[in-house]
């Protein structure tokens, strides 16, 4: 999609039959760009201007809506809404940059251009650090809770067990002991046949299925105290490991609670982001066709001249057409001068915007 304006004299009606030619033939749609009557200073003060707007300001704007399409997308990308799409009060963006109203009471025409462009661009930048903030923040609450989730995101091997013990599978007494085994899921059944046999004094049937993942299950067994380290050892023999864990009803009930914590902490932190995402979004795209429009008008002034008589409107390409369209924009605008606007050879390609016989940028949204 590009922007592009004229002067009157060139063609006089972006709805009449001459702007049906390119639209009929290589772009899916052109619409006129309503683009105020601006505050014209100082010459020098709009070619400065004008550099400023294409070199820092439209390039600041664009990495900002980006990121915080990536941040959106990344948000929704976890919790299966990948649908989720970004708008601005409602309607896609592309769509808000066709039916685009000038902002009159958030940027007076009558005010310097210079002034409104350094306020929107104020404004993106302010945006633009609170998104890093929030992000900060949302990555930190992510982090924290990923800390607690990998203690029990792993195999049984290695993943705490505070979550799955009850106290109710444990015996401790004076004499007797319960151990937690992480058995390969594989050798359940030699388990079973040969637990009881690993060492003297384990109880009969004391075993029991606690939980399996996909590599491992947990048993418990039960045995005397003084026969754990020849149990162990004979465990360790047929890979069965012993886990180390000792029962603590409150340091499990604040380990549940912290977690609950941070869970609820990234759920919040999730929907703020997705609020500011939202906002920021729409003052973002907002901002950046209020500066497409301010663009256009300097640009279009450094171009034709005084008084500002210009036509602006707004054509989207159909898909590998641009150069086509921009032949035909050519010889419809520079009145057929293809020879004085050669801008297509490859040693100019570089400098194609600078060549056409009319002021036009490229938009994508």
């Amino acid at each position: 999609m590009f922007v592009l304006r004229t002067s009157v004299n060139e063609r006089t009606s972006v709805n009449g039959n001459q702007n049906d030619k390119p639209d009929r033939l290589c772009a899916r749609r052109s619409t006129q760009f309503n683009v105020p009557e601006l505050r014209v200073g100082a010459f020098d003060d709009l070619i400065e201007l004008g550099d400023t707007i294409s070199e820092v300001v439209s390039p600041l704007l664009d990495a900002v809506a980006r990121r915080i399409q990536k941040q959106f997308v990344e948000l929704h990308s976890s919790d299966g809404m990948d649908e989720q799409e970004l708008t601005v009060d409602g309607i896609p963006p592309d769509q808000f940059l066709t039916s685009f109203e000038w902002d009159g009471a958030k940027n007076p025409t009558h005010r310097p251009i210079k002034k409104i462009v350094q306020e929107l661009r104020e404004n993106v930048a302010t945006i633009d650090e609170e998104l890093k903030v929030k992000t900060s923040e949302y990555a930190a609450a992510k982090a924290q809770l990923s800390g607690i989730s990998r203690k029990t995101g792993w195999s049984l091997a290695t993943r705490d067990l505070g979550d799955i013990v009850q106290e109710s599978d444990i015996i401790e007494t004076d004499n007797l002991v319960t151990l937690f085994v992480a058995v390969p899921i594989f050798s359940k059944k030699d388990w079973l046949k040969s637990y009881e046999t690993l060492a003297h004094f384990v109880v009969p049937r004391s075993s029991k299925l606690i939980k399996e993942d996909e590599e491992y299950a947990l048993y418990t067994v039960t045995l005397f105290h003084r026969v754990v380290d020849a149990f162990k050892s004979a465990a360790h023999e047929k890979s069965f490991q012993v886990r180390e864990f000792h029962y603590n009803a409150e340091t499990i009930q604040s380990e549940a609670s912290e977690r609950n914590d941070r869970v609820r902490e990234v759920e919040e932190r999730s929907a703020a982001l997705d609020s500011l995402c939202r906002a920021c979004y729409r003052n973002v795209i907002s901002d950046w066709i209020h500066v497409c429009a301010i663009r256009i008008f300097v640009e279009s002034v450094l171009r034709y001249g005084l008084p500002p008589n210009f036509l602006a409107c707004i054509i989207k390409p159909h898909k590998k057409s641009e150069i086509k369209l921009r032949w035909i924009l050519q010889d419809w605008l520079g009145h057929g001068a293809l020879l004085n606007w050669d801008i297509f050879p490859e040693d100019e390609k570089r400098n194609m915007e600078r060549s056409y016989p009319y002021v036009s940028f490229a938009l994508i949204l």
